[in-house]
């Protein structure tokens, strides 16, 4: 196998990752999003000059890639390589990406949703190897999913599998961003997690003085909590429990409905670590329905943030 590419597109950045087949030896490029183009055509002349420019720079010609992957969050064709629904990245939607940059650079390539990307590099490279049954769950602004299920990563009806962030843990409970109530995602995600912070200060809860006093007037986000936590801040480190629990209510259904081998937490969120892993091992390990059966091995992620940029590379590399 030849070097693997993958992008990890945003509404923000694309982080780029060349990598060795075993994901080792990683190079990392990052462009502004913004910077590619403003329209389906023009992305796709910005892209392909980046990425020449990336492998001049690195002393390689693009017939030494396995695949380029891209990785994007939205409703992905991935047979044709389209975006179809792309909230974040709407000037990309519609574009031929997959095979207008397949003709371009002569390589195989694959475009899909970040989170499948994510969970099927985790699989093959991070912490999902030696299963046959992983699930993912992605704690970012919100939280997403993935699965792999019989040794092999698992879309669903139009691509639409996954979303596990949208399993109710909590009838009648917080409001969703999607619309419904007691989401995963509506107390799990850094969005959930930074509202939770924001009325532990209004609110005035137990260690709200350490918390401020460590923020240092800066409104809360997840690096700053988790910062906190490290610091000692009580609060600070009940706020990721609370998140963590929730997680742990969700993943016993995902036990119940897939019987996986292992469950990984990816995403920003899960640099917190400890902080919200026991947690949610914990709740989760007392709401199993049968433990002498069920297997409750639940982890961190590996590949730190290069997850779905190689998860997409190596999906690329298998049309070779």
């Amino acid at each position: 196998m030849g070097i693997l590419l993958g992008l990890d597109v945003g509404g923000t950045n694309v982080k780029a990752v060349l990598a060795a087949p075993d994901g080792g030896a990683r190079r990392r490029a990052r462009w502004p999003t913004a910077s590619l183009g403003d329209d389906p055509a023009a992305v796709l002349v910005g892209l392909e000059a980046r990425i020449r420019a990336l492998l001049a720079r690195e002393g390689l010609a693009p017939a030494q890639l396995a695949g380029l992957g891209l990785a994007c969050a939205g409703l992905i064709d991935s047979a044709d390589g389209r975006l179809l629904s792309a909230p974040n990245l709407r000037r990309w939607e519609g574009a031929p990406l997959g095979r207008e940059l397949s003709r371009r650079f002569e390589r195989p390539v694959a475009v899909e949703n970040d989170v499948n990307a994510l969970v099927y590099g985790e699989w093959r490279l991070g912490a999902g190897r030696g299963t046959r049954h992983l699930v993912c769950l992605a704690l970012g602004t919100g939280v997403g999913g993935g699965l792999i299920l019989d040794g092999a990563l698992y879309r669903g009806r139009r691509g639409l599998a996954a979303e596990l962030g949208h399993i109710v843990i909590a009838r009648d409970g917080r409001r969703c961003p999607c619309g419904n109530r007691g989401c995963i995602e509506a107390y799990a995600g850094a969005r959930a997690i930074v509202a939770a912070a924001r009325r532990a200060l209004a609110r005035r809860r137990p260690g709200h003085r350490e918390l401020a006093r460590l923020l240092g007037g800066a409104p809360p986000d997840p690096r700053a909590l988790h910062a906190a936590a490290r610091a000692g801040s009580a609060l600070a480190r009940e706020l990721f429990a609370e998140a963590g629990r929730a997680l742990g209510v969700g993943i016993v259904s995902c036990i119940n409905a897939i019987a996986p081998d292992r469950v990984i937490l990816a995403g920003g969120v899960s640099a917190a670590g400890a902080y919200i892993l026991e947690p949610a091992r914990a709740e989760a390990a007392a709401r199993l329905m049968d433990p002498t059966q069920q297997t409750l091995d639940l982890r961190l992620r590996a590949l730190g943030d290069d997850g779905a940029a190689l998860g997409a590379a190596l999906l690329a590399a298998e049309r070779a």
